[in-house]
């Protein structure tokens, strides 16, 4: 390929299995932005993609979904029936599309920027702590109340994304790991978990969706029959392997950076990892990325050698 590809020319091209000039690439970690006003949260996504000139920009969603009624915590069957869906004036969706403002105009013809979002319960647990999954499954027709408030919540603001032009959603499921290991329970899957995510999912269509099936020891036949165009998950640690993945399904793969080991390596350990996924899952239909977070005081060097060793891969 004689011509470099733009960013956003190589990350579509990525995700359909065409020739790219080079995989792209990001590495993503929590920017703490929570407490800062969107247009402060733009602010630190803008100048980390910057010091590094990523291929491609997840957006962290670090704003917590609102609780009813001042409360900071969802104890009774009670509480659980006051959550009601919230509109794009609720403080996490206010916050977060004043930060799309900012960092649109500045990258919307650069880059694709990948919105982040977790499943309704999930959502649930990061607003008010996990112990809210006791609450949910001992008062199910409440919980279904509270999730499907959140649910409805989530849609609304995926139609806004879709409206503003962000294009990508990058999906965190949990829960799907095998029982023995901790995850739900089959029953409990089929129930609170799986048919909120294909609601999602199917609100989502004409965005690039990304499913992170998040955890390891994951059973990963839950969520394989997801529309989905791409999968992310901890391959390092973690079955499948991508080349196992290659054989389950056709979506596109993000992979190749052990997010668990990523922050200890040397510059070389990082560019085998890199290399050695790039041959076993292909250079096709192929993303380079971690397999979840990265910590966040991961070396800057070790980030500028992600990017370059992404660039001196052959494909």
């Amino acid at each position: 390929m004689n011509q470099p590809m733009s960013k956003k020319e190589r990350f579509r091209a990525a995700i359909a299995g065409e020739e790219v000039d080079h995989i792209p690439v990001s590495v993503w970690l929590h920017l703490a932005s929570e407490h800062l006003p969107g247009v402060e949260a733009a602010r630190l996504h803008l100048a980390y993609y910057r010091a590094y000139d990523w291929d491609y920009l997840k957006v962290m969603h670090d704003y917590r979904f609102p609780l009813p009624g001042g409360l900071a915590e969802l104890r009774t069957e009670r509480e659980l029936e006051m959550l009601e869906p919230v509109g794009l004036q609720a403080e996490n969706f206010k916050q977060q599309l004043e930060l799309y403002a900012a960092l649109l105009p500045e990258l919307s013809d650069e880059v694709a920027l990948i919105e982040t979002l977790f499943d309704p319960l999930q959502t649930l647990v990061r607003a008010c702590g996990v112990s809210v999954r006791h609450v949910i499954f001992g008062h199910p027709e409440a919980d279904h109340q509270a999730l499907e408030a959140v649910t409805q919540s989530l849609v609304t603001y995926i139609e806004e994304l879709k409206r503003r032009g962000v294009g990508g959603l990058f999906y965190s499921i949990n829960g799907a790991v095998q029982p023995a290991a901790g995850g739900f329970p089959d029953a409990i899957w089929k129930e609170f978990v799986d048919p909120y995510n294909r609601r999602i999912l199917n609100a989502a269509q004409g965005m690039l969706r990304i499913a992170h099936v998040h955890g390891f020891d994951l059973a990963i036949e839950r969520v394989l029959d997801y529309p989905v165009e791409a999968w992310s998950w901890s391959h390092y640690n973690s079955a499948p392997t991508l080349a196992e993945m290659r054989k389950l399904s056709g979506a596109c793969l993000f992979g190749g950076i052990n997010e668990v080991e990523m922050a200890h390596q040397t510059e070389g350990e990082l560019a085998v990892d890199m290399a050695n996924a790039v041959k076993e899952a292909g250079p096709r239909k192929l993303v380079l990325g971690p397999g979840c977070t990265v910590p966040p005081d991961t070396a800057y060097h070790l980030l500028r050698a992600a990017r370059q060793t992404a660039r001196e891969i052959q494909c």
